[in-house]
């Protein structure tokens, strides 16, 4: 009766996703504002059914004292983009950042995030890996994510949120 009852819930967790096999490449953003971090973050292309997905997540530093930082999910596309997401083992890129701005070709999400839950987030991802969710298609994102791309990351936000650069 158990396999029964996790046949059943594997069989409804498999329908509710399509999973897609399309290799994801990945690579930091780094972008410098008077020789310092500005802009820290990681970016995701998959080629999918003959067209290019560009994803990233990025965070800022928020100068605002209040332990915040401002987070970016930015999905473009040249086919339709209905719904976007990454998740982690415990975590969602779209919950932890609220607000939405969408078009046809490109989603788009801003807003400022706890310090804390995007440290965690991040962590998870560069580590565990995750899922890179399009239009109801799960594409796997292989963990630990290459050690290149995630000492690039780590460096820039380490130097991103240096108190001497307040």
């Amino acid at each position: 009766m158990i396999k029964k009852i996790f046949l059943l819930l594997l069989l409804l967790f498999l329908l509710s996703y399509q999973i897609a096999f399309a290799e994801i490449k990945v690579n930091s953003i780094i972008s410098l504002k008077n020789n310092i971090p500005d802009q820290c973050g990681l970016n995701f292309v998959l080629n999918h059914e003959n067209y290019l997905i560009n994803t990233s997540v990025s965070i800022k530093k928020n100068n605002d004292n209040d332990n915040n930082t401002l987070t970016e999910f930015l999905v473009k596309s040249d086919g339709e983009i209905r719904s976007a997401d990454i998740l982690t083992s415990t975590s969602s890129i779209t919950k932890i950042i609220n607000k939405q701005n969408k078009s046809k070709k490109e989603f788009l999400i801003i807003s400022k995030t706890k310090q804390d839950l995007m440290t965690f987030f991040f962590q998870e991802l560069l580590i565990g890996g995750g899922q890179l969710i399009i239009n109801e298609l799960s594409h796997q994102i292989k963990g630990p994510i290459d050690s290149k791309v995630r000492l690039e990351y780590l460096f820039c936000t380490g130097e991103m949120f240096l108190p001497n650069y307040d």
